[in-house]
């Protein structure tokens, strides 16, 4: 008897465990996609579009911001890209953002791109957006020149940014070297990455077989980055991986070399 209702609380699970998998696999099935820049929130949707702007600045190809604009789902990238514009502008972000955004909606319009200049001595809060005398669609964003700053303690200059091509690097990094006032490489500097879909740190000091004085970061060849050390107020915007050949080799995705001095 014991053994009968053994042998039926093992068919009872075998039969509810066959069912759920037909419930789960056949009948009711999860539907699975890969996340897109279309999914993101909006702020992060702002975000993406800055990064855009910034590898834009750097590499000027427009084609290839299209396409990473295009990703969003907006209908018209142009419109989009210049309501952001005025947006940041008239909250007073960043000065770098706001004139990268302006920047790349003047080449998605078709016009050239003519920097203002501002008097270094004019307090930024003085300074008011100008109406382009020709009445256009879409209104012109001011960029402003660089006011010079007093480097602060403990700010970090960047020394060196280059593409690294290297076919024994499967994966493309992010190579990070951290130097103090002497040259003396700097263990255990904070380092913060961000990009269109999330954000990470990392430090430098955790591959001593390489430097002390060393970090490094795996990335996407198809995101964005913007990366800061330290107490540094001045981050790298638009660092991606780049395209390489290495004779009649196959391309693949460069890595990235940063390399960075701390004063006082």
């Amino acid at each position: 008897m014991k053994q009968i209702r053994v042998n039926l609380v093992l068919v009872g699970l075998v039969v509810g465990a066959a069912i759920g998998l037909i419930l789960g696999w056949v009948v009711y099935p999860r539907q699975l996609r890969i996340a897109t820049p279309k999914d993101l929130h909006s702020e992060y949707r702002d975000k993406y579009v800055v990064m855009v702007a910034a590898a834009y600045s750097r590499d000027g190809d427009l084609e290839r911001a299209r396409i990473r604009l295009d990703e969003l789902g907006t209908e018209d990238v142009l419109d989009a890209t210049t309501s952001q514009a005025q947006r940041w502008a008239a909250a007073e972000r960043s000065d770098f953002d706001v004139s990268v955004l302006g920047e790349l909606a003047f080449a998605l319009s078709g016009r050239a791109v003519e920097p203002e200049s501002v008097p270094a001595d004019l307090p930024i809060s003085t300074i008011v957006s100008k109406v382009n005398s020709i009445v256009t669609p879409y209104p012109t964003v001011v960029v402003l020149s660089p006011v010079p700053t007093i480097a602060l303690l403990n700010e970090y200059v960047l020394l060196e940014k280059t593409v690294i091509c290297d076919e024994q690097i499967r994966k493309p990094m992010l190579k990070v070297y951290v130097i103090d006032a002497v040259g003396n490489p700097m263990p255990g500097v904070q380092l913060r990455i961000d990009w269109a879909t999330g954000s990470d740190m990392f430090s430098t000091g955790l591959h001593p077989d390489i430097g002390i004085g060393y970090g490094d970061f795996a990335i996407d060849p198809q995101q964005v980055y913007t990366l800061q050390v330290g107490s540094s107020s001045d981050p790298i915007y638009g660092l991606t991986s780049e395209p390489c050949r290495m004779g009649d080799s196959d391309e693949f995705s460069g890595s990235i070399l940063v390399k960075w001095q701390r004063e006082g």
